[in-house]
């Protein structure tokens, strides 16, 4: 089993394991983090105590990893999916692995499902570790009912799940770099902590308090908060308006290629319901100033 660390401020339970195994070729560094993000998304848009359905990641920046997940049966519950991503990033990082990776997770003792990092499929119907007594293949579904793949454009979309209650609401966000260069690793690593955070809440609930969220060991924080003082009508800030921005903050960072401290408000429907700050350190202690 792999080592554990604190990770997020998401109670990961001490008997959910994880197994990982690797080897074949290396895929990009950047994409294992940046195609994270885009899957947590839409893992964290869900209601946390239901299942996923199986699916698969990639996106038009960083085709590869294609990242799949797999459980036993049509899906895997988006808590075992949180747990097994925090867990199969630290130890990508840890290990400094970035082959094609098979992540076994288990809960309690039993096999529960898997996350798999690997290549775009070659016609071959599977996506394969290389051939050893230790490596397994996993097939994507055929049946694209059982299945189906996000393949996000270079620019994420800002629109809600069409099942959320407001699905005409649009998240668009202002980024003003203020401070510091961060090492890009740190800022994809306080994105899937804070998208693993926010998990946990329902999509709709309202985000009223001041919300931080960091990465153990890594030294950039995300704090946000709502505008003051608080919207009464709608839109008002809610988790789900925190969710859709976070990949969108990414996507500027990578496409500027500059990781830099920065402030950012988030609209919706072009109205300023959140502001928030990407900056060096553990924890947010200024909190987030009015811009």
């Amino acid at each position: 089993m792999a080592p554990r660390a604190n990770l997020s401020q998401v109670a990961v339970p001490q008997d959910f394991k994880i197994f990982p195994r690797s080897g074949g070729q290396y895929l990009p560094r950047e994409g294992f983090f940046y195609n994270t993000v885009l899957a947590l998304k839409d893992v964290a848009l869900g209601n946390y105590n239901t299942i996923m359905p199986i699916q698969r990641f990639t996106s038009e920046r960083f085709p590869e990893p294609v990242i799949q997940f797999y459980g036993n049966g049509a899906g895997l519950p988006r808590r075992y999916l949180v747990w097994g991503f925090l867990m199969s990033i630290w130890n990508i990082l840890f290990t400094s692995d970035f082959r094609t990776s098979l992540v076994t997770l288990y809960y309690r003792s039993a096999e529960v499902g898997g996350i798999l990092f690997g290549p775009q499929d070659r016609g071959t119907g599977s996506l394969r570790l290389p051939a050893t007594k230790e490596n397994t293949t996993v097939t994507p579904p055929s049946d694209p009912s059982n299945g189906a793949t996000n393949d996000y454009p270079s620019h994420p979309a800002n629109n809600l799940p069409s099942n959320n209650p407001l699905p005409s609401n649009r998240v668009t966000i202002e980024t003003s770099p203020f401070g510091a260069a961060m090492p890009a690793r740190t800022v994809y690593m306080a994105l899937i902590s804070a998208l693993s955070e926010a998990a946990v809440h329902g999509a709709t609930d309202r985000l009223e308090e001041t919300f931080t969220s960091h990465f153990d060991g890594f030294a950039c924080s995300l704090v946000t908060r709502p505008v003051m003082p608080p919207r009464r009508t709608p839109p008002v800030y809610q988790w789900g308006h925190l969710i859709v921005a976070l990949p969108q903050v990414m996507e500027e960072f990578v496409g500027r290629a500059e990781f830099r401290e920065s402030s950012l408000s988030i609209k919706v429907d072009g109205v300023t319901v959140g502001l928030a700050r990407f900056e060096v350190g553990e924890r947010g202690e200024e909190g987030v100033r009015e811009g």
